[in-house]
């Protein structure tokens, strides 16, 4: 009776886990998760490392300890509300440098309200401070509404005027700038000058290009442009890399009056790398 009575639930049971296993179907193998894996992931964050940010949660008027002020230029100050005032004339650079292996990607982003004025030349940029291979990547340069540009972005890796070298001789060099102005395509609605806006700039240590994106104060992505292929434009991974914010005035022959707001405001900024 006991061995008839345990075949009777048997029977009864393997239906029910046949119904189970049709249900939720067979159970799952060990290992990463579909959507967690590198390839699957259509944006992957796996193996980005942060190794700069800064919030600015400071107190008003305090200087940002994780930067110093270039000499020459003004003061910076963090305003109390989580953001840094980059006033009329102010330039800092980073205390950190990073020195990255060849294969490194990185990874510059932050959030910024530019100026609204029509004479102030607001950035963010990173530099490879060389003095005879001077590299820059500008994530982006604000001009404001009242000017044509509006904005632009891109790289140098050549400086005229420096060292007595002849205005244009970079370009003669085949070392131009490789600058795209990007307010053209900015859509109805916010602008840069009206919200914040999330910039990216990313490249490869050692590799030739650096694409760069924005993203809108309503999550839009507004662009996303990868700079003209060359070997030089890249920093390479001698010198350390530096963050600068600055806001200069623009030339007075290109100064066109209107706005109010003269400060770019930063209300984070951070570099995240990923090791080859």
């Amino acid at each position: 009776m006991l061995a008839r009575a345990h075949a009777i639930a048997v029977s009864m049971l393997v239906p029910l886990v046949l119904s189970l296993l049709a249900t939720t179907g067979a159970p799952a193998s060990a290992g990463i998760a579909g959507g967690d894996t590198v390839d699957s992931d259509p944006a992957p964050t796996w193996g980005w490392e942060s190794v700069f940010r800064d919030d600015f949660e400071g107190v008003a008027g305090a200087w940002p300890e994780q930067w110093h002020a270039i000499p020459g230029w003004s003061p910076a100050a963090q305003n109390g509300l989580g953001q840094l005032d980059v006033g009329r004339l102010s330039q800092l650079r980073t205390n950190l440098g990073w020195t990255l292996p060849a294969g490194t990607q990185v990874r510059v982003s932050a959030s910024i309200l530019m100026p609204d004025t029509g004479s102030n030349y607001a950035a963010l940029w990173m530099q490879h401070p060389s003095a005879t291979d001077p590299r820059e990547i500008d994530v982006i340069e604000s001009y404001g509404p009242q000017k044509p540009t509006g904005a632009q972005l891109g790289s140098h890796i050549c400086y005229d005027l420096v060292d007595d070298s002849v205005d244009g001789a970079c370009a003669a060099a085949g070392m131009p700038s490789d600058l795209v102005p990007v307010g053209h395509l900015f859509a109805e609605g916010l602008k840069p000058w009206q919200a914040y806006w999330h910039y990216q700039a990313e490249f490869t240590i050692g590799g030739d290009t650096v694409t760069y994106t924005a993203v809108d104060a309503f999550g839009n992505q507004v662009y996303s442009l990868t700079s003209t292929p060359d070997l030089r434009r890249v920093p390479g991974n001698v010198t350390p890399l530096h963050l600068r914010l600055s806001n200069k005035d623009v030339l007075p022959q290109h100064a066109v009056a209107g706005g109010e707001r003269q400060g770019m405001l930063v209300d984070w900024v951070g570099v995240d790398v990923r090791y080859p």
